[in-house]
């Protein structure tokens, strides 16, 4: 009988810790006990902008000094305190981007529980804080819509009143009476009152949608070329950087172009000295939306940027709030009306900018399967 040669199985690869650290999606930092940097993983570098090779054998401190508050967390774990803490903060890059992280700080102790360092557990909570803030906002639109609906019935009933006598008060009056003016003016304001109170409404009540599956470059190229025939005068170029692969989305045609409108129109004011917009279509890859017993939805993102004045970084948190412009003469209803929409078609809209440079709204739509 012929004998069975039995081949050698190769050898499990080994894996180190420092592969499996430098792999990690959450930044890995490590610090010595003089409190230079000696480990410094690609997800570390991701968030700070900083390569490991930059950072690697400088002083922690030198390196994370626009984030003071993080010096401080660090701190707590040196002798003879020997702390492990846990804080959410703001790390700012040297071009001026903030990301929000979660940070886990624990001291590095040998088994005789000598001090060797620290180390550093940096999350990204990007998503986590912007879905806590679309939560608040949603309480605030709903809280505002209670109000709005209760306030309509009593607001119209004397409104109604006042439109009709300034009517009966216009016919008293001869065609060449200046007081004509006066009523005219009277029954305009009145008419703007319950057009806010309607829009007002619109916030309290869910949006009638009728979805079906769209070309959302279908509705940006109607809305480019209605807006860009009003500011023929200024020097504004619009550009279209659009993915023709992108499928269709499910939405409403009609209420979708009431959001693009509103969007291209503010960009389009915001660049009083002329600039570009910037339109780009892309479908998302790595973030989804599930909803509660549902399946994954796939997004694509619109993002139209301008080159004008920017939004000033304290006023970012309230610009979706119902009543908040800094126009002279807008309503302050025209983004809250935009985030509702998005909202009720299952997306998300976001905002970047930076003040005297321009802003960047993004809008996601969820794709039709």
């Amino acid at each position: 009988m012929k004998a069975v040669k039995h081949q050698k199985q190769p050898a499990p690869a080994q894996i180190s810790w420092e592969q499996i650290v430098a792999n990690l999606e959450d930044g890995v930092v490590t610090v010595d006990s003089q409190g230079k940097i000696v480990f410094f993983n690609e997800a570390a570098e991701i968030l700070t902008d900083v390569s490991s090779v930059q950072a690697t054998e400088q002083p922690f401190r030198q390196v994370f000094k626009s984030a003071p508050w993080l010096i401080d967390l660090a701190n707590k774990t040196a002798p003879p305190r020997h702390e492990g803490v846990r804080g959410e903060g703001d790390l700012v890059t040297r071009w001026g981007r903030k990301t929000p992280v979660g940070v886990t700080v624990s001291p590095l102790q040998d088994r005789d529980g000598h001090y060797l360092g620290t180390i550093l557990l940096l999350r990204d909570i990007k998503h986590r804080k912007e879905l806590e803030e679309d939560l608040k906002r949603a309480d605030r639109l709903a809280t505002m819509g209670t109000l709005a609906a209760g306030l309509a019935h009593e607001i119209r009933n004397p409104l109604g009143g006042i439109k009709g006598a300034a009517q009966l008060l216009r016919r008293s009056f001869d065609e060449q009476s200046q007081l004509r003016e006066y009523t005219d003016i009277m029954i305009r304001e009145a008419d703007r009152v319950n057009q806010l109170i309607e829009q007002l409404l619109d916030l309290s009540r869910p949006a009638q949608l009728m979805l079906a599956p769209i070309n959302i470059h279908e509705i940006l190229d109607d809305v480019l070329l209605l807006e860009g025939q009003t500011v023929s005068d200024k020097e504004i170029a619009i550009k279209k950087i659009f993915d023709p692969s992108l499928p269709p989305i499910r939405g409403d045609r009609v209420r979708l172009t009431q959001v693009f409108l509103n969007l291209v129109k503010n960009a389009f004011q915001a660049m009083d000295r002329g600039g570009a917009l910037t339109v780009t279509t892309r479908l998302e890859t790595d973030f989804h939306i599930r909803a509660r017993g549902t399946a994954r939805n796939r997004l694509i993102w619109i993002d139209i940027a301008d080159e004008g004045s920017g939004i000033r970084e304290q006023d970012l948190p309230h610009i979706f709030s119902p009543f908040f412009t800094t126009k002279n003469n807008g309503t302050g209803l025209g983004l809250a009306t935009s985030y509702a929409i998005v909202k009720e078609h299952g997306g998300l809209i976001r905002v970047e900018s930076s003040e005297g440079k321009g802003t960047t709204f993004k809008v996601s739509l969820v794709v039709a399967e």
